[in-house]
C-alpha cells in the first residue's frame, strides 16, 4: 500500500494504474485515510524540515497500513496524530483559511476569460481541429467532443487535441476526464508550449474532492519550478 501511494504522488504509476487508484480513492474511506495521513506527514516534513518527525510519523503510518482490519483504532490514531501535527506545525489555518475558496474563484475566472473561445495555429493537417474549434466557439461542446475524439482515435498523441478535449471536459464539468487529458498533455515532451500541468491543476481545483487542493498545489509548484506555461498565474495562486 505504501509504495502505491508514493508512486501515485511521484507520478510513477501507469495511466491505467492511476485511474484505478483514483477510483478506489473515491470509494474507499480506508484508502482516503491512509492517503490523508501520508500527505500530512509529507507536509510536516516539507514545512518543518525535521527528518526525525517524518521518520517517526512515517513509521506510525506504515504500522497502520499493515493492520487494515483495525479500522476504528487506525482512525482514532490518525485523527490524534493529525491534531498533534496541526498544533505543532501551526497548520490549523491550512484547513480553516479561505485559500480553497479563493483558488476556486481564480480558477473559475481563468476558465471564463481564457476558454470562452479557442484558436489554433493552422497548418495543412489541422482541418479537423479547426472544425472542432468552430463548433466549440459556436457553443456546441458535444459536437466538438465528437470531432476531437475522432482525432484522438487516429492520433492519440495529438497535443492540441488533448488540450481541446480537456477544455471541453471542463466546460461539461467532466472533471475526471479533464484531469486525464491534461495529465496526458503535461506528460508530452519537446513541445514548444505546454500548459498541461497548469490546466490539470485547474481541473483539480474545480473538481473539489478532499485531496484535490493538495494535488493542485503540487502541480502549481511544478509549473513554477519548471518555468512552465501558466507560471505567472501559478505564482499568484500559491501565495
Amino acid at each position: 500500500m505504501e509504495q502505491r501511494i508514493e508512486d501515485y504522488f511521484e507520478r510513477d504509476l501507469s495511466e491505467e494504474e492511476r485511474i484505478r487508484f483514483e477510483e478506489e480513492l473515491r470509494t474507499s474511506p480506508e484508502l482516503a485515510d491512509l492517503v490523508a495521513f501520508y500527505l500530512l506527514i509529507k507536509q510536516n516534513a516539507k514545512e518543518d524540515g525535521r527528518e526525525k518527525v517524518l521518520a517517526e510519523r512515517h513509521a506510525e503510518w506504515q504500522k497502520l497500513s499493515t493492520n487494515p482490519g483495525k479500522t476504528i483504532t487506525r482512525q482514532l490514531v490518525y485523527y490524534a496524530a493529525a491534531a498533534v501535527l496541526l498544533i505543532a506545525c501551526g497548520l490549523g489555518w491550512y484547513f480553516l483559511s479561505s485559500g480553497i475558496k479563493e483558488k476556486e474563484q481564480l480558477a473559475d475566472i481563468y476558465v471564463e476569460e481564457n476558454f470562452s473561445t479557442l484558436s489554433v495555429q493552422m497548418d495543412g493537417k489541422a482541418d479537423s481541429l479547426q472544425q472542432a474549434i468552430n463548433e466549440y466557439n459556436n457553443g456546441d461542446y458535444e459536437k466538438t467532443s465528437s470531432i476531437i475524439q475522432a482525432v484522438l482515435k487516429r492520433d492519440p498523441e495529438n497535443a492540441e487535441a488533448q488540450k481541446i478535449a480537456g477544455i471541453i471536459s471542463l466546460k461539461l464539468k467532466d472533471y475526471d476526464n479533464a484531469i486525464m487529458y491534461f495529465h496526458q498533455l503535461g506528460e508530452q515532451k519537446n513541445l514548444f508550449s505546454n500548459p498541461g500541468r497548469f490546466y490539470e491543476a485547474i481541473a483539480h481545483i474545480q473538481r473539489g474532492l478532499p485531496l484535490d487542493k493538495k494535488l493542485a498545489d503540487s502541480l502549481l509548484q511544478q509549473v513554477i519550478d519548471g518555468n512552465l506555461d501558466g507560471k505567472e498565474e501559478a505564482e499568484k495562486w500559491v501565495k
